[in-house]
């Protein structure tokens, strides 16, 4: 933000050259100075309004750590403006100075504004979305254990089971005496977890992968039991799971 405070400072020096010379060059005010002193003097009001809004937006930028892109974005509005500043500096007619530098203060107080006003804080912004990831994160603490009883999974059954929770964000492969492995929809049919989780199933002799499909779980469903079937040649099997609560399976023998 020093960038356009820096352009403040040159917008005063310009307006105040301005009037030290119209004063040189005549110790009596004709009404037309006198309407342009009280022009310039606005101006200056104008220019303190925004300063102390830039020290405001300079704060804010400290704390926020504006990004490279935005600083690159501030310094081509610093180019832009010198050059046509420049051009100003070099204007004849009195008048065409003053309606130039209005013009620019005007922008500037527009700029100004949009950034103070525009967009929250990125911090406040950021624990926002933190909240609401560790809120999605953590099950309801009402929420009963889901126990998945061997009689529940039909009777056309292999006697080994292998199963994986399919939910809104992919799936999650549970084995004996190991954490759970989250695996990405997205990332199903490339991850090696599960690409190894398969080929021990295909080894296993009258086995089979079980889905627990929760009640968003269906597209993970989908992409986990195709890959399983067409790549590996395993069977599987489909057991909705319709409650939120944590997946009970202590009641098999895995």
């Amino acid at each position: 933000m020093s960038i356009l405070a820096s352009l403040i400072g040159v917008l005063t020096l310009l307006i105040s050259v301005n009037m030290i010379i119209k004063e040189k060059e005549r110790d009596d005010l004709t009404q037309e100075e006198f309407d342009r002193a009280k022009l310039n003097q606005t101006l200056k009001t104008r220019i303190a309004k925004l300063e102390k809004d830039l020290q405001k937006l300079e704060e804010q930028v400290k704390k926020e750590k504006t990004t490279t892109v935005e600083l690159m974005k501030l310094k081509e509005r610093e180019i832009a403006l010198r050059k046509k500043l420049e051009e100003i500096a070099k204007a004849k007619d009195p008048k065409q100075t003053d309606a130039e530098l209005q013009k620019i203060l005007e922008n500037l107080e527009i700029e100004t504004k949009a950034l103070v006003s525009g967009q929250p804080p990125l911090t406040k912004r950021r624990d926002e979305l933190l909240a609401e990831l560790k809120r999605m994160q953590t099950p309801p603490k009402d929420a009963e254990r889901v126990v998945i009883r061997p009689g529940g999974v039909g009777s056309r059954t292999a006697r080994n089971i292998f199963f994986v929770e399919c939910n809104s964000t992919g799936i999650v492969i549970r084995q004996e005496d190991a954490e759970p492995v989250p695996v990405p929809t997205g990332a199903i049919t490339k991850n090696d977890a599960y690409g190894d989780f398969l080929e021990k199933v295909k080894k296993t002799r009258d086995s089979m992968v079980l889905f627990l499909v929760r009640k968003a779980g269906n597209t993970a469903y989908l992409w986990a039991a195709g890959h399983a079937e067409t790549q590996f040649e395993v069977n599987t099997g489909k057991l909705p799971v319709p409650k939120d609560g944590e997946i009970d399976l202590s009641l098999f023998d895995l």
